[in-house]
């Protein structure tokens, strides 16, 4: 049942968390400063429908080297936080070295701001479904 469960609804969850978290990076690198007369509720509104919308594209760029990332994350039971933030980074710092869905960057600025994207949404793997890793309950030894 722990298996079904962790496919079905805790993955996929992680993964589309994940996409979002990295997207608002994304959206709120290039939105910048507030508009004049803007409160923090337009932005925040504003910040998140665009931010919904971006998932979708970070979502699809990410979705073959994530999804292998937590196939191998799922069979060995890797739960290391750090490995998801190295894992994300290269997978943003990548994604934008290639250029991929736009021309490839100018400014080693625009690398570094596709690792930290990929960092957050691997962080937010790991809060949502990466910390319990493994398709089997692992037994550890009491000490």
């Amino acid at each position: 049942m722990r298996c079904v469960w962790r496919i079905l609804i805790v993955i996929p969850a992680g993964f589309l968390a994940a996409s979002l978290a990295a997207a608002i990076v994304l959206v709120l690198a290039a939105r910048g400063d507030p508009y004049p007369g803007e409160t923090t509720g337009d932005l925040a509104g504003k910040v998140l429908l665009v931010g919904a919308i971006a998932a979708m594209f970070v979502g699809a760029v990410a979705a073959v080297p994530a999804l292998v990332m937590i196939v191998l994350a799922e069979a060995f039971g890797w739960r290391s936080l750090i490995l998801h933030l190295v894992i994300g980074a290269g997978i943003g710092f990548v994604a934008f070295l290639l250029g991929i869905g736009g021309e490839p960057p100018a400014t080693s600025g625009e690398l570094q701001l596709g690792a930290a994207a990929g960092a957050v949404g691997g962080f937010v793997y790991w809060l949502v479904a990466g910390r319990r890793a493994g398709l089997r309950e692992r037994r550890d030894a009491a000490p």
